[in-house]
């Protein structure tokens, strides 16, 4: 239905335009480019992957991400990587790497580096806790989010600390956030890992008493978690990707400079997110502190959001045990070809605009 047929009758012509007066300039069609995502949309840890739309960096950009959550699912997100289903994927370069040596590669190549040090982490529900160090491990039980995923190199390197492998200890596949959460309060496993953001909304209902085992060393020496993407984007698909980088990366600031911001964008956004029957300073607060302490672990590298050190990266492949002859010179996985165009913006201006934030 029209808004004149809704409103009534319909007004008078109004005078015609200036014989050779140009036409208003149609805005550009906003790019569409799908972003593949590991844990819920709304969750308090990563927010700046998305209220680029709330703070009107994706409209800056011209573009329209297609924000899609596999909830933990990594298979799923890796395979719709690789079948095209997706253009974007913030999950990490291993799926490329494990795809090549597999005899089945894809075009795509990491593009951006979200954390400048590894974000697992190793950790326990309850007061009681049956592991307290590392040489507690053996013989139990570790909540993962998958057999045979990710995390089993880290756990791996925890692991040699006590001398341990992980055939000393029994992998529970549980899931990642609440339902590893869960896994654990009941007793189907004994300790967890998993990264900062997927611990996020464990740690942010306050109610599981979480502990943190001392991080290994190593962790803080390798970078992890970059963003991924197709290298055979068409030319419009690439501008996207550009700009949802640049938007991304001023996201960072935004959220870095104003934590509490960057949550009431991210509730104004998905506001089944909100905790519910907790009042709203203490939800706050608790969001909060679970951005506070995700954010830490990204920072520039070389002066740059998301650059990308060739040590650093080649110091990560050696560490996933993916540093096959297969895979030949392993620095065309990843490329800084972008990085430049992701930097290029005024920081005090979204800094100031963190601080002046009214959702």
């Amino acid at each position: 239905m029209s808004v004149a047929a809704a409103c009534g009758p319909a007004a008078a012509p109004g005078p015609s335009a200036v014989p050779g007066t140009p036409a208003p300039a149609t805005p550009a069609p906003k790019t569409k480019i799908s972003v593949g995502f590991g844990i819920a949309l709304g969750n308090p840890s990563n927010p700046f992957a998305w209220i680029g739309k709330e703070l009107g960096y994706f409209d800056e950009e011209n573009i329209d991400p297609d924000i899609i959550s596999t909830s933990g699912n990594t298979a799923q997100a890796d395979a719709m990587l690789a079948s095209n289903q997706l253009d974007v994927g913030i999950f990490g370069l291993d799926p490329i790497l494990r795809a090549v040596i597999a005899g089945s590669p894809f075009p795509a190549q990491s593009v951006f580096n979200v954390q400048s040090k590894v974000q697992y982490e190793l950790f326990t529900v309850g007061t009681n806790p049956k592991v307290k160090t590392y040489a507690d491990f053996k013989g139990k039980k570790v909540a993962v989010a998958e057999i045979g995923g990710t995390a089993d190199p880290y756990l791996t390197e925890a692991l040699k600390i006590a001398g341990l492998t992980l055939k000393d200890v029994t992998e529970v596949a549980t899931g990642i956030g609440v339902p590893m959460g869960e896994a654990l309060r009941r007793g189907d496993a004994d300790v967890g890992i998993s990264t900062r953001g997927q611990i996020g909304p464990v740690e942010t209902t306050g109610t599981y008493n979480l502990t943190f085992l001392p991080r290994p060393p190593f962790f803080d020496s390798i970078i992890s978690g970059n963003m991924v993407a197709r290298s055979d984007l068409n030319p419009a698909k690439e501008a996207a990707l550009k700009g949802y980088m640049r938007a991304y990366a001023k996201a960072i600031v935004f959220t870095k400079t104003n934590p509490e911001a960057a949550i009431r964008a991210n509730w104004k956004m998905f506001p089944e997110a909100k905790p519910k029957g907790v009042a709203d300073d203490v939800a706050l607060k608790a969001a909060v502190t679970t951005n506070t302490n995700y954010m830490s672990y990204i920072d520039k590298l070389e002066g740059k959001w998301g650059f990308m050190p060739t040590e650093k990266m080649t110091a990560y492949v050696k560490f996933l045990g993916l540093d096959s002859p297969k895979l030949g010179d392993i620095s065309k996985y990843w490329t800084n070809k972008y990085i430049d165009f992701a930097n290029n913006f005024d920081e005090n201006k979204v800094k100031e605009q963190a601080r002046n934030y009214k959702p």
